[in-house]
């Protein structure tokens, strides 16, 4: 029996249904493509295909919806067995994500994710890089918006050292954020502390960054070519920036490329909005510290969150709504030279990514980009099998294109007047 070209594991979740609609709508123009979903329970997956029926108009009675349960290695490995890339939509993955990969690699299936949790996606490259590149097996997490942006972005302009600006766009009825992202947040923060040990295990050969970084407050505000007021910016906490670092290492070490720098912000327009990010984050960094605490934001998110977080998620007119804007400016220098420079760059711009909902639309391009590029150019990736990064994974294959087709599109080379106050 021919195995499926992609197979969706948690499609009955809440992000998980929007992959199930993207990969409808896709099928339609590229009809050769032969999907199904798994989860749990078969009745929950037909009645997701029911819904996704009634949204799109489109017959889904053909689709392959197959059990599996997280806690039973044998069903995993059975559901592996029957396609050829699955994509990952069971988190947190720090709890459900190891038994996958381990099906996967047992199955000699590719895998793709949509993971924004450093800790479990640098585990992975220590724990199963060996044997998935032994077996041909291809392992490609924080293929969604965590940090499909970041990294094929810095891969793209390949410029010495790059900070990036995401600023969120919202509708009238602003948005929400599903539990499921709150909680991989509050599990990720409170095993914080494991992440040096695991990096200098990760990371033993230190890597030549450019000597150059811009000074920066830890809170600044800054203009930027085309907007009258200031925005607030603050590092971005998500894995963007330990994710880039990956796929660095990895150019350094097996590409023998000169690693660049990267600095990730987030922006806030207005200042009352900074002062309810920075209240959370130190309720956030307080009460992860201890089990009690986790307990509480686990129990009350929509009150730490200031009811930013709900178990409902938003709507799909706030999904609609939404959508993101990543600059990227870069510094450089006119002359290429083979050792990392010294000197101070003297060429600076600014280049923009741009497209939908990041949370849960534009994720859902992005997974499926990843997946149908691994499945239709797995020859293109570096080696034959192993855990990447996306930037290490896809940076010789037609991912930037894919992602055009579906409006997240990188606008490159605008001239850079931008200025720190």
């Amino acid at each position: 029996m021919s195995r499926l070209d992609l197979l969706i594991f948690g499609a009955t979740g809440y992000t998980g249904k929007y992959v199930v609609e993207e990969l409808a709508r896709k099928s339609q123009l590229q009809q050769n493509i032969k999907w199904g979903i798994a989860g749990r329970s078969i009745s929950k997956l037909k009645q997701v295909l029911d819904e996704i029926t009634k949204i799109t108009g489109i017959n889904l009675n053909s689709i392959e919806t197959i059990a599996a349960d997280i806690n039973n290695v044998e069903s995993l490995t059975k559901m592996c067995q029957k396609t050829d890339v699955l994509i990952n939509c069971v988190g947190p993955y720090r709890l459900y994500g190891y038994p996958v990969i381990q099906a996967c690699l047992n199955a000699k299936a590719n895998y793709v994710d949509i993971s924004g949790e450093p800790q479990f996606l640098e585990t992975v490259q220590l724990r199963y890089n060996d044997e998935a590149e032994k077996q041909g097996v291809a392992i490609v997490g924080s293929c969604g918006f965590d940090s499909i942006i970041a990294d094929m972005g810095v891969e793209t302009i390949h410029i010495s050292y790059i900070e990036s600006f995401l600023s969120l766009k919202f509708g009238r009825t602003g948005y929400a954020v599903n539990f499921g992202t709150w909680e991989s947040a509050v599990h990720g923060l409170s095993h914080a502390h494991e992440l040096k040990p695991l990096r200098k295990e990760l990371f033993p050969q230190k890597v030549p960054y450019s000597k150059y970084k811009k000074e920066r407050s830890t809170i600044f505000s800054t203009t930027f070519d085309g907007i009258k007021d200031k925005v607030w910016c603050l590092p971005f906490p998500g894995s963007d920036k330990s994710v880039v670092h990956r796929t660095q290492y990895f150019n350094h070490t097996k590409r023998n490329k000169n690693p660049i720098r990267y600095q990730p912000y987030f922006e806030l327009s207005s200042f009352f909005s900074l002062i309810k990010l920075i209240i959370v984050s130190i309720l956030f960094k307080i009460l992860t510290s201890c089990q009690f605490g986790i307990q509480l934001l686990l129990k009350f998110p929509n009150l730490f969150s200031f009811g930013v977080i709900t178990h409902e998620g938003p709507t799909r007119e706030q999904c609609e709504e939404a959508s993101f804007k990543t600059r990227f400016v870069t510094y450089g220098w006119k002359q290429s030279l083979n050792e990392v420079h010294t000197t101070k760059p003297d060429i600076e711009s600014v280049h923009e990514f741009t497209g939908p909902d990041p949370g849960y639309i534009g994720t859902s391009k992005m997974v499926l980009a990843c997946a149908l590029t691994l499945h239709e150019e797995k020859d293109q990736l570096p080696l034959k099998g192993g855990v990447f990064t996306p930037g290490a994974a896809f940076s010789s294959t037609k991912l930037m294109q894919r992602l055009e087709n579906d409006n997240i599109i990188l606008r490159r080379n605008k001239t850079a007047s931008e200025q720190s106050s």
